[in-house]
């Protein structure tokens, strides 16, 4: 019977195609349980307090503009247009990561950190978003034109830059410092493209009147820059 060293087998294991695949998939579901366990511990380390003051601030001044009456089309829009600036940079303290200038070995790479964290802030900024919409359609007359797809792809873009900027901050300077520096950014973004000429107007201030539907249709086109520039900015540091 022909006997097989140690090192002939390990051999012969990695040349067999079934057995480096079987041996990926492992790998591929080990690292998806260590990516799962992950969130507890980072819905604790995230810093919420940003995102939960501009929550109450959002719901603060959807109250006052109510007030008794029904809200107009144009202050509704406007508040809606606040509400999605201000959660996208309070979702950029998100990631600041007590652990983004460790360069050692670690159990789940930082991009995957970095990303949960993009995820769970942004989830939580969309929902509370989403909120501030549905009771903001409920207060407008009947037959008012208020197109969430618009106004989500407007707020989609401003939490995408405030967390690429973010994500860009947090790889030089660690704490807040990180995170206000990608505010300045975002809100800069902002106010550039505000006072942009009426002829190329990206803001228009009546839903489904004047520019509208070219000026969303070139924030659909814009949509993946802010998460390409996410992505690069998120992947691992190198000594």
């Amino acid at each position: 019977m022909p006997l097989t060293s140690p090192t002939n087998q390990k051999a012969a294991t990695t040349a067999d195609p079934a057995c480096m695949r079987a041996a990926q998939v492992a790998t591929g579901r080990a690292r998806w349980r260590s990516t799962i366990l992950l969130v507890r511990p980072l819905c604790r380390a995230i810093d919420w307090a940003p995102l939960a003051v501009v929550a109450a601030v959002v719901g603060a001044l959807l109250a006052l503009a109510q007030a008794g009456r029904p809200l107009a089309s144009g202050d509704a829009l406007a508040l809606m247009r606040i509400a999605g600036t201000l959660l996208g940079s309070a979702a950029a303290f998100a990631l600041v990561d007590a652990m983004s200038a460790d360069l050692g070995a670690a159990p789940v790479p930082r991009w995957v950190r970095q990303a949960l964290r993009c995820l769970l802030a942004g989830g939580a900024a969309v929902t509370v978003w989403l909120l501030a919409f549905t009771y903001t359609l409920s207060h407008l007359p009947d037959n008012t034109y208020f197109p969430v797809r618009d106004l989500l792809v407007e707020m989609s873009v401003c939490l995408g830059i405030a967390l690429a900027a973010a994500a860009s901050a947090v790889r030089y300077a660690p704490g807040r410092q990180a995170a206000m520096a990608a505010v300045v950014v975002q809100l800069a973004l902002v106010l550039a493209t505000i006072l942009l000429p009426d002829q190329i107007r990206l803001w228009p201030p009546t839903c489904g009147f004047g520019h509208w539907d070219e000026a969303h249709q070139f924030w659909l086109t814009v949509l993946p820059l802010p998460y390409l520039w996410l992505a690069f900015a998120g992947r691992d540091l190198r000594r």
